[in-house]
């Protein structure tokens, strides 16, 4: 049984050659047995809410949040905090997985530094109110993001696509964060996400696949599909010298305990 804790269906289905009845059967046959869709602003928020709904028999939940690149306003805020509040009180709360993915991203630099501090706080407190983990994006940005983070204790969340080194894991695992990897982590020259892969510990470990991006090996070089994450989870599992079922039902223990704790809060 695997786990998809972070992709973009939507992104992925922006490719013509891929059909959404096609991604539901893979994840299907690959015994995928729940996936997430992430989105990243207020119109992919409301379109992750229709894809869950018409997936839920496929274990497929979503996310509401904005990306710390995209547009985040008063305007884009409140709107998203509306809807995070409708979804979490109405039938379908229980495909409600998280809040994001936020957080802050200077490499991209698409919006300045104050604007994403604004809304990664926003998007915790709402997170919090909620009762739902805070799916947390930082790219060239740790320092900044632990030092948020450390702000609001007792947050429950995730470091997604997890990009720092051993050190910076112990930091993350410090504030009772999961720490998910995404598909890079198979690159060869990642010396710092293999050893932070070996470290983290099996019961705060997640595996994703952030499709279409980041393509495992030995598939690099195509755009990723959520199927493709079984290459990833048997790479984090002979770096952790450890037996792929063992690593696979950690993940899908640590996955089901995020939707329980999140349930007891609602």
């Amino acid at each position: 049984m695997y786990i998809d804790s972070h992709a973009h269906f939507d992104l992925t289905l922006e490719d013509s050659t891929v059909a959404e009845d096609s991604l539901m059967a893979q994840l299907r046959s690959n015994d995928i047995r729940h996936a997430v869709q992430i989105s990243i602003d207020t119109a992919s928020a409301s379109w992750s809410q229709d894809f869950a709904r018409r997936h839920a028999g496929d274990g497929v939940l979503y996310s509401l949040g904005i990306h710390p690149s995209s547009p985040a306003g008063k305007d884009e805020l409140r709107e998203l905090a509306d809807m995070a509040e409708r979804a979490a009180c109405g039938d379908d709360a229980h495909l409600l997985f998280g809040i994001g993915e936020c957080g802050l991203d200077f490499y991209r630099k698409r919006q300045d530094p104050e604007t994403q501090e604004r809304s990664f706080r926003f998007q915790i407190e709402l997170s919090n109110r909620l009762g739902r983990p805070v799916i947390v994006h930082s790219r060239d940005a740790m320092e900044q993001t632990l030092a948020i983070l450390g702000d609001y204790p007792g947050t429950a969340g995730i470091m997604h696509c997890f990009p720092g080194d051993r050190e910076a894991a112990r930091r993350v695992l410090d504030k009772g964060f999961y720490i998910s990897f995404a598909g890079n982590v198979t690159y060869r020259n990642a010396a710092s996400l293999h050893d932070s892969a070996a470290y983290v510990p099996l019961d705060r470990l997640l595996v994703e696949t952030d499709a279409p991006f980041l393509t495992p090996v030995p598939l690099r070089g195509k755009k990723n599909r959520p199927e493709y994450i079984l290459h990833t989870y048997r790479f984090i599992a002979g770096l952790r010298g450890e037996p792929l079922d063992r690593v696979a039902d950690a993940v899908y223990r640590n996955f089901l305990e995020i939707l329980n704790n999140a349930a007891k809060k609602v």
